[in-house]
């Protein structure tokens, strides 16, 4: 892959921070339009704006990134689907998308307009690939956990383009599978209103969180000094983090890891890079094994020095567009002057010439010609015929006109946007009839002592330690198993582990959290797609069931009237989760490790404290493989959802109800969403 195939991509979370990065050296920049995107608390760009910033963009040859990628209501799929239609019509290069049903929408109904898979969708490995190319999406941004190695399995064997983050906020949670803002406290992070609890005091030690105890708030990344491997990995875009930072975090940012693609790496890179912004150092994730660290909140004190450069970066335009300047000076006639950038040309006429009083030096008129300050055009030739005169406010005023007519045309006019209805959304569902009643039972368990001891029609297994579980006496015991896969499977080693378990003769079923994974399993009768998978929506749930799926648990945002809602058309395919701990996050990095060395934990990893002294469990699963381990660890709610009683009562009929673990009486116990919406 050679430079000029790389794109650098930075954030924007206004006007000033579009014009800082395009002026800093960016090849794109991602942003949002008001709705439906990941950081609603950013300025974001709506009405005159938004078409203002794409033309700004499209004029100087950066591409326009849209986010749309948050999780839907059924109520928000024509609506943000119209907004697609206005993102096409507006010639924005590509949109963002977490949302399943509506990335499925947009390839349906607009399939000219390009679909990104946001990190959201929590794509690590060949599986998620397989999906978007199978999907119509050309690129994946890949989850900020993938090491190194995945990346060049992924590039190696699928055409579908990996964008990976370069710089900035690491999530301590894997992306698009945290529920720990919208179950604190209604603000989903899947929805763009993430209120950041993680940044907040946690402890591990067994003890109330102290005042700067921030078990949960990790460093972030830097990967200035991993660009080489990474591009030879096959990463094509590099993104920068920080849609909420200020204009000159994303001025400074832009232009270090511009000049580092270019081969150019200032040697005061890393201390600039730490000055704009830091968390008490930088890590380069996963990318080589765990290096993440905890324990830090965001500091931003830069020098003085540092804030004038940033200032100083954005004051003039940055002329990056060749154009040709051809001027006609014929005696008698009226002057011409044509620019040419590429396929567009643009001719402007003037007044009358005059025969010159005195000689014109050629040279002078070129220099006068070439003053395009202002303006993204650099005149890469000049060439002028006829030998007579005009004076310089004429000449001026020939350039002037020439380049509008010449920018005028770059920018084209707007595509006719293509007209969508409610019932455009509505006619991808497909009923699946009626379900069962009374509904019937799926236990969740972790332990095959407690598999073999369920009595549930179906009992889902999730082993702690997969490489040591024995399926041998489930397979003799003539009970019904699915095997339960975790959110993240992140290395091929960890993949076979699970594939040898499916293949053993022990389940019928298996239970999928992730897109990555949407493949295995694939010859079982029952296929469900977890709370992992994130359905919100009737037509992310009709596009998981005709991709193979024969049942879905619909997100545990979802409250008891929205629920109902997708039970009318989708009950038989439906098990709802009733009963149990909901995972608030799923973590690479383990805490407890950190603070107090591995505890060798096989299924319980402790708990975390936090400053009101909520006591939050930590399950593990633990891989073993090439002579080591590591571990997933999940971060469970301090109380129970229970909405066994209520659900009975609802009417609402679905095929299963899902129960995790047993009720001790001394646990405190929440409804979850089933009441309380998220924003």
């Amino acid at each position: 892959m050679t430079k000029k195939n790389i794109e650098l991509l930075a954030p924007a979370g206004n006007m000033e921070c579009l014009i800082a990065a395009v002026r800093n050296g960016a090849d794109a920049v991602y942003f949002g339009g008001g709705s439906f995107n990941a950081r609603r608390g950013a300025a974001n760009f709506t009405g005159d704006s938004l078409k203002e910033a794409i033309d700004f963009c499209r004029l100087r040859g950066v591409k326009t990134h849209i986010t749309l990628n948050t999780l839907l209501f059924d109520r928000e799929l024509a609506p943000a689907l119209r907004f697609a239609s206005e993102l096409y019509s507006l010639r924005a290069d590509a949109v963002i998308v977490q949302d399943l049903g509506l990335a499925a929408l947009i390839r349906e109904k607009l399939p000219d307009l390009t679909v990104h898979a946001s990190t959201q969708m929590g794509i690590h490995s060949l599986g998620g690939l397989k999906y978007c190319e199978e999907n119509g999406i050309s690129r994946a941004v890949l989850a900020r956990e993938t090491p190194l190695a995945e990346i060049r399995r992924m590039h190696e064997t699928s055409p579908v383009e990996l964008e990976f983050f370069c710089h900035g906020a690491l999530c301590m949670g894997f992306s698009g599978s945290c529920l720990y803002s919208s179950m604190a406290g209604e603000r989903s992070g899947n929805r763009g209103t993430c209120a950041q609890p993680c940044r907040k005091n946690a402890s591990v030690l067994r003890r109330r969180a102290g005042e700067n105890e921030f078990a949960l708030s990790t460093n972030d990344i830097c990967m200035i000094d991993e660009l080489p491997a990474l591009i030879d990995a096959g990463v094509c875009s590099f993104k920068i983090e920080g849609r909420m930072k200020q204009p000159e975090y994303v001025a400074t940012v832009t232009r270090i890891y511009r000049a580092a693609l270019d081969g150019e790496k200032p040697g005061d890179a890393s201390r600039k890079l730490f000055e704009i912004f830091n968390r008490g150092g930088f890590s380069t994730a996963h990318l080589h094994g765990d290096s993440v660290t905890t324990g830090h909140v965001g500091a931003a004190k830069p020098p003085k020095a540092l804030i004038a450069e940033a200032h100083e970066s954005v004051r003039r335009d940055r002329q990056t567009v060749p154009v040709s300047l051809f001027l006609s000076l014929p005696v008698g006639e009226r002057a011409a002057l044509t620019a040419v950038s590429g396929e567009r040309a643009a001719t402007a006429y003037g007044c009358i010439c005059d025969t010159p009083q005195a000689p014109v030096s050629e040279e002078r008129i070129k220099e006068q010609l070439k003053k395009l300050g202002g303006t993204p055009f650099f005149a890469e030739s000049c060439l002028v015929s006829g030998e007579g005169f005009i004076p310089v406010s004429e000449l001026n005023a020939l350039r002037r006109e020439a380049i509008n007519g010449l920018s005028l045309g770059i920018l084209g006019e707007p595509r006719e946007e293509i007209p969508v209805s409610d019932s455009d959304a509505e006619a991808q569902i497909k009923p699946c009839g009626a379900a069962a009643s009374p509904a019937v039972l799926y236990k969740r368990v972790r332990a095959e002592e407690d598999a073999l001891l369920s009595e549930a029609e179906l009992t889902g297994v999730d082993p702690a330690v997969p490489s040591a579980f024995d399926t041998r006496r489930l397979a003799e015991s003539g009970k019904r198993f699915a095997l339960i896969l975790p959110n993240v499977i992140m290395t091929e080693g960890a993949r076979a582990q699970y594939e040898k378990l499916l293949s053993s003769g022990a389940f019928c079923g298996v239970e999928i959290n992730n897109i990555s994974h949407i493949g295995m399993g694939a010859g079982l009768p029952v296929r469900i797609a977890g709370i992992g998978m994130n359905v919100m929506n009737s037509v992310s749930a009709t596009k998981l069931l005709s991709s193979g799926f024969t049942h879905f648990m619909p997100s545990a945002e979802l409250t008891r009237a929205q629920i109902a809602h997708l039970a009318e058309d989708l009950g038989s395919r439906m098990i709802v989760n009733v009963f149990g701990r909901t995972p608030l996050m799923q973590l690479m990095h383990c805490p407890v490790k950190e603070y107090r060395g591995c505890q060798g934990c096989r299924g319980n990893a402790g708990e975390l404290t936090d400053g009101d002294g909520r006591r939050f469990p930590l399950e593990n699963v633990r891989f073993k493989e090439n002579g080591g381990s590591y571990c997933l660890v999940r971060l469970m709610n301090s109380a129970v959802t229970d909405i066994r009683e209520a659900f009975a009562s609802s009417g609402i009929a679905v095929f299963a109800v899902a129960e995790t673990g047993a009720a001790n009486g001394n646990e405190p116990i929440t409804r979850g969403h089933w009441n309380r919406a998220v924003e």
